[in-house]
């Protein structure tokens, strides 16, 4: 492996290649699973670079696809199905797919952010039988350019997998031109035809289209008894889905059928050819259709359309060469980045203001996009800090402040006050809602308060639980972890005792609560921090059980992250669709290996790409790595993370910047 993989990831790329390039999860509906083929955690290595996963296919029948990538990160991914895979490896770099001597059958297709697709009623793709020639999945992903920092990409494809054998079965047809494009050309014309031949008539009833940057549209019709129909039509450079067709259409033998590509070269300066490089253009069209089950496959082999008739082109519908009208919003939402994604290492901060840090046990982010530094000065959390009742020994609060609020710029920061000298003993969790009102748990004295900062003061509103004493009623905390509020109620996640969700409402009257101790959906093993999205949906950091619970605000379970590459998570936050999750402690056996921040797709339970520290190179190169971080905020914004290491004698505030186009 390239020495530019980061050594504090390899370990993990290597676990999830080697046990877990699938991930099968069952349904709501009993009847369908759920298949993910996912890439092993690669971070591209040059322009234009083209690898590939493969897995053994599980036999079924697909009727949706569900993607998990961004076009910030990725250019293009191809799911094929192989009778054999190019490579007996499980990974491979390079543009090929299937294997020699089998079938190649294109099953799904996803660029320009492009959404779900599923297929009608009683249509899927038949996958992992013996008649159907399909064994294998192969993913190819295509990354425009390497990322910026150190990050590890985990795209993939989701497919829900039915065991009921439908009416009719789906399969893709290709039409792709080689034709290369002359220069200043307001529109090139790239034509293609086949005839279809087969006694099994086929039903187009999706299409996909792709190009490069000069693409202006991609059409395709079939002409029957003389008369021309159309497939569709769509500008490529909107999301590049499978869109349905409104239209039941039948192609049946003696029936042509014809692509074209609109091209538009007048920015160029010489003649562009076809091919897979960013450099290159493509002319592509993807028929989605289906045909009747009891008859005869119409491609045993594959299904692709490569030829060139001029002749039959000549009366092609006019309609087929017509742009389409300009939509910004779908252009928008299909931006590919000219800038390399990255997550990259802005500052490392061991002291804020002059003020040196202790553990950072909390952060949060106040109105004004300050951030809110909680950590524990001179204190330190050790085997000699509670005795075995949970009561902490040292019954002084910490007399230096312990919650600096900074400012940023790059990677500068101002400290603009310091607040909470003699008001905590052992910080924990930190959080402010709209109103501007900070709320803070302490492990030390068991309790969750609110606060009004007032200049340079910190004036207590409330403050529930009993001082210093750790209970399990209804009137006591034991070590409590994090609190956040959605609406007009606040969560507490109560901790490393209770292994509950406790509510409050705004004045700090207990509601009621939910979680038990254990494993199941539900329950927990020391919840240890809580954050909402932006649906006002809970995210509980389940520590030892390894996983990030997405719940309802009644303590339902929507869906869980976890995963083999790591065996604790100690903080979550969530932006927009994204949620990220960090472990505090490297998987047992592999402490050499690092820590890296997940981050996975909500909907999905799934990790879609990871970061971390920088590092140069080769081990004797790297540069400093996480220790134990604790606590993990993404800022309002979404252009910068910040994560809290509490590391013994290693106390650092880390500061990453996400670099895209749009910041």
């Amino acid at each position: 492996m390239n020495d530019r993989i980061s050594i504090n990831l390899i370990y993990l790329v290597l676990t999830f290649c080697c046990v877990s390039a699938a991930t099968v999860r069952t349904a709501k509906n009993d009847d369908i699973q759920k298949f993910t083929i996912q890439m092993i955690g690669y971070s591209p290595q040059k322009t234009d670079d083209y690898v590939a996963v493969s897995i053994e296919a599980t036999p079924g029948y697909v009727v949706a696809f569900e993607p998990m990538a961004h076009a910030d990160r990725v250019h293009h991914m191809l799911l094929y199905g192989c009778t054999m895979p190019a490579s007996e490896q499980g990974f491979w770099r390079g543009m090929e797919t299937c294997g020699w001597g089998g079938g190649s059958y294109i099953l799904y297709a996803w660029a320009r952010n492009a959404p779900n697709l599923v297929l009608p009623k009683d249509v899927a793709f038949s996958v992992g039988h013996e008649q159907d020639g399909i064994k294998y999945f192969v993913l190819q992903v295509h990354y425009a350019q390497p990322f910026a920092g150190e990050v590890h990409d985990f795209s993939g494809v989701t497919m829900h997998i039915s065991q009921k054998k439908p009416m009719n079965l789906a399969a893709v047809m290709l039409f792709v031109s080689g034709t290369p494009i002359p220069p200043q050309l307001p529109a090139f014309q790239n034509n293609i035809t086949c005839m279809f031949e087969s006694s099994t008539p086929i039903h187009p009833f999706a299409f996909r289209t792709h190009t490069h940057a000069m693409g202006r549209l991609v059409s395709a019709f079939f002409k029957h008894d003389g008369h021309w129909t159309k497939i569709g039509k769509r500008n490529p450079q909107w999301p590049q889905l499978f869109e349905g067709i409104p239209s039941k259409l039948m192609i049946g033998s003696g029936d042509q059928m014809s692509a074209s590509c609109r091209f538009d070269s007048m920015d160029k300066n010489r003649t562009v050819n076809m091919g897979a490089m960013g450099v290159d253009e493509m002319c592509n069209f993807y028929m989605m259709f289906h045909y009747d089950a009891k008859l005869d496959n119409p491609y045993p082999q594959g299904a692709i359309c490569a030829k060139d008739y001029p002749s039959k082109m000549i009366d092609y519908p006019k309609d087929g060469f017509e742009l389409l009208p300009s939509r910004p919003e779908l252009e928008h939402h299909a931006h590919q980045s000219k800038v390399p994604f990255g997550i990259v290492q802005e500052a490392i901060h061991e002291n804020l203001g002059g003020v040196k840090l202790g553990q950072v046990a909390g952060l949060a982010f106040n109105n004004e996009q300050q951030l809110l530094v909680f950590q524990r000065a001179g204190r330190v959390w050790d085997a000699s800090t509670f005795d075995n009742y949970n009561i902490l020994l040292d019954k002084k609060p910490i007399a230096d402040p312990v919650i600096l609020v900074i400012s940023y710029s790059g990677n500068q920061t101002k400290l603009e006050r310091k607040l909470g000298g003699g008001q905590f003993y052992l910080p924990h969790g930190i959080y402010v809602d709209k109103d501007g009102f900070v709320y803070t748990t302490d492990v030390g004295s068991h309790t969750v308060a609110k606060w009004k900062i007032e200049g340079n003061e910190l004036k207590n509103i409330w403050t529930s639980g009993e001082l210093l004493m750790p209970g399990s009623d209804q009137h006591h905390y034991c070590k409590p972890t994090g609190i956040t509020r959605v609406e007009d109620q606040l969560y507490v996640t109560d901790g490393y005792c209770n292994s509950r969700v406790v509510v409050l409402d705004l004045n700090g009257k207990r509601i009621r609560q939910f979680g038990l101790p254990g494993e199941d959906a539900g329950q927990f093993n020391l919840p240890h921090d809580i954050v909402s999205d932006s649906a006002g949906r809970l995210l509980v950091t389940d520590r030892e059980n390894g996983r990030v619970q997405h719940m309802t605000t009644q303590g339902h379970v929507i869906e869980e992250f976890k995963s083999t590459m790591f065996t604790n998570i100690y903080s979550a936050a969530s932006h927009e669709d994204y949620v990220f999750m960090v472990p505090g402690r490297p998987i047992m056996g592999h402490e050499t290996e690092g820590i890296a921040v997940f981050v996975g797709r909500s909907g999905t339970g799934l990790i879609e790409y990871a970061f971390g520290p920088t590092t140069k190179g080769k081990r004797e190169q790297m540069g400093p790595q996480f220790g134990q971080p604790h606590c993990l905020r993404v800022c309002p914004d979404g252009g910068h993370i910040f994560v809290g290491d509490i590391a013994e004698g290693k106390a650092r505030l880390w500061q990453f910047k996400i670099r895209h186009d749009q910041n």
